[in-house]
């Protein structure tokens, strides 16, 4: 009884055997070279970098944009803004106006603040990185975990080893309720008066020296999201004469995130600037001053992380792994095809 039970796992084994799509060679046949070993090396060099980019595309997020009609037209949000003029603060006047030129947001809400507008080192070393920030994420558009972050973009504290400087600059920051609409929110020089029917003016008294150097730490559309850049973050224009016009028009994009991280609602933007100065001699009219114009998209942004294949994934794998295992088989062969054939048409007749 155990004789055949042997018998038919012996039967069994021969016909796996002749089933092997994958024939062994004997070792003492296989003939092994210099050559084969460094394109060997190769492979593996090949495969270890190809496998570690494909596990690294793998683990990063995978974000689909869609774009669709903004649905809430209707509701209200703030201007959040950090911005300080070369100027003392009973010089200027701030106001948020419609398309129609009504004025629509609250600016009392707006602290006023006498700060030194020279900046000390650490604080141009942190402009300077926040500069460099943003424009790294509008030309790379950062991936969404390098985007977001814990870190805040509020100015950092001055650190002069109590060096008196003097506060000759005014701090304007809070934030400015506004409806949805066109608008734009300005500063000039004259403390703003609101005027019964026809709008607001800006009195000015005597002879006022006008400096509209100025530097926006912050400006955003909604609740700012910590540790995105946004396009006007560390602005900094000095003006070479009194009489100078700043003016941004910003193109506002409700944008939403949805993430494994992360599930907010913010508004990102772009912006262009036009820079000039004010000679009514030369043809170059207008008002002195630093003029923010805003408008929105009536199209929505929302940005969603999809989950990526496994078996997508582990296909590529193997791709790699027997694409390249096999392309250097061929290309071993060839190689040394090429090699004995040039040593032989080299190598001298014997007569």
């Amino acid at each position: 009884m155990l004789r055949r039970v042997v018998q038919g796992e012996k039967k069994i084994g021969e016909l796996i055997k002749h089933v092997d799509a994958f024939p062994k060679v004997e070792a003492s046949y296989v003939n092994t070279s210099s050559f084969g070993g460094v394109v060997t090396l190769l492979c593996w060099l090949c495969i270890a970098l190809l496998l570690y980019s494909e596990v690294n595309h793998f683990l990063s997020p995978n974000l689909e944009y869609k774009y669709t009609v903004d649905g809430e037209a209707d509701q209200k949000l703030e201007i959040n803004v950090d911005l300080t003029v070369a100027m003392k603060c009973n010089l200027l006047g701030a106001d948020v106006l419609d398309i129609w030129g009504r004025n629509i947001g609250d600016t009392e809400s707006l602290k006023e603040e006498l700060v030194p507008f020279e900046l000390a080192e650490n604080q141009k070393q942190f402009l300077a990185l926040q500069r460099s920030g943003r424009d790294i994420q509008n030309l790379n558009h950062a991936r969404l975990e390098d985007m977001i972050g814990d870190a805040s973009r509020d100015l950092v504290p001055r650190e002069d080893g109590g060096k008196t400087v003097p506060k000759d600059a005014c701090r304007l920051h809070g934030r400015i309720p506004v409806n949805k609409v066109k608008g734009n929110f300005h500063i000039l020089s004259g403390r703003s008066v609101q005027l019964s029917g026809v709008g607001h003016a800006h009195l000015q008294f005597g002879n006022v020296q006008k400096n509209f150097s100025h530097r926006i730490d912050g400006l955003t559309f909604g609740d700012r999201v910590h540790g995105m850049f946004y396009a006007l973050d560390g602005e900094h224009k000095i003006a070479p004469t009194a009489e100078y016009s700043y003016q941004y028009y910003i193109q506002i994009v409700p944008t939403k995130y949805m993430t494994d991280e992360i599930n907010v609602q913010t508004y990102q933007y772009t912006v262009e600037e036009q820079v000039r100065a004010v000679d009514h001699k030369a043809g170059s009219h207008g008002t002195a001053g630093i003029v923010i114009k805003y408008n929105f998209s009536p199209i929505s942004a929302i940005v969603e992380q999809k989950q990526k294949n496994v078996v997508l994934f582990l296909t590529r794998l193997l791709g790699v792994v027997g694409g390249i295992i096999s392309t250097s088989g061929l290309l071993n062969l060839v190689m040394t095809e090429a090699f004995d054939w040039f040593c032989c048409w080299k190598r001298p007749t014997v007569k």
